[in-house]
């Protein structure tokens, strides 16, 4: 009997003993498990967080900073290169200047001069043929083209209005060109050496002693030709000018002449005029000019 229970005793502690162990075992194994599957997985969700953002916030910011500063400087540089003269010195000094370096450069251009007469009253002098013909050429009677070649400076005078030549004087600006309208003031010469003329000053052709190509013929100038033409002479004469009214076309960057046309009226009174032997006490003739510069060439 004694010995039948050692052995129970001795069969139960060892089913005890393997029952213990296989426990321990399998505690063992499942923390290492556990904690490599633990370490692995955040290590890829932490690669894949930070490289992401770090390429969207590089490039964007630079390209707008680039543009912007583009706009801003061309908007700038534009504004400033159109900018037209104000104020009658300014302008006047822009207009002068670009006459006068179309003489000084000797450009070519092409020169219209229309003339109208308007009434002409000389009595029994102007009922002479050849009178009437001399008078209208002297005075450019009808269309008159002149063609002035590069390298020459024959049927343009040099321009010099002041502020006090002018009631008005206007400048616009467009596509780089710069449009400027000016009202001259109405003049008038004597052939007794009295003279305020500022349509001398605008640059058309005018000067001294008889030239049919001179676009105003001033009180000096209808003296001369008549006392120097066989059988003719006059005691006095006055013109009057009126309504001048003056546009030119210039080129904004070189400040170059592109166009000018000058348009005005004038009046002409002769006291005691004389041909062979007609004789007039009082002759008058009034009569409107446009004058066209173009087609410049330097």
């Amino acid at each position: 009997m004694k010995k039948v229970l050692a052995i129970i005793l001795a069969l139960a502690l060892t089913v005890g003993c393997v029952v213990f162990l296989a426990s321990c075992g399998n505690k063992t194994n499942e923390p290492e498990t556990t904690a490599a599957e633990t370490e692995a997985a955040p290590v890829e969700e932490t690669s894949e967080d930070v490289s992401a953002p770090a390429e969207e916030s590089t490039e964007a910011p630079a390209e707008e900073t680039t543009e912007e500063t583009t706009v801003e400087e061309t908007t700038e540089e534009t504004t400033e290169a159109k900018k037209a003269p104000e104020g009658k010195e300014e302008i006047l000094k822009v207009y002068n200047d670009a006459v006068n370096n179309a003489i000084n450069a000797k450009a070519g251009y092409n020169k219209t001069r229309v003339t109208n007469i308007q009434s002409l009253d000389g009595g029994a002098v102007l009922k002479i043929g050849i009178v009437q013909e001399t008078v209208n050429n002297f005075l450019g009677v009808g269309t008159k083209n002149y063609t002035n070649n590069k390298g020459k400076a024959d049927y343009m005078s040099k321009a010099s209005l002041s502020a006090s030549d002018v009631s008005s004087a206007t400048c616009t600006e467009k596509d780089g060109k710069y449009t400027i309208e000016l009202t001259v003031n109405n003049g008038s010469s004597t052939s007794g050496g009295s003279e305020y003329a500022p349509i001398n000053r605008t640059g058309i052709y005018v000067g001294t002693g008889d030239k049919s190509e001179f676009d105003y013929k001033s009180a000096p100038n209808i003296y001369y030709a008549l006392n120097n033409t066989d059988g003719a002479s006059v005691e006095s004469v006055k013109v009057d000018t009126s309504n001048v009214k003056v546009k030119a076309v210039v080129d904004a960057e070189t400040g170059n002449l592109e166009n000018l046309v000058v348009s005005f009226n004038f009046a002409a009174n002769l006291s005691n005029v004389k041909y062979t032997i007609a004789k007039v006490s009082t002759a008058t003739g009034r009569a409107d000019t446009t004058v066209t510069f173009k087609d410049f060439k330097y």
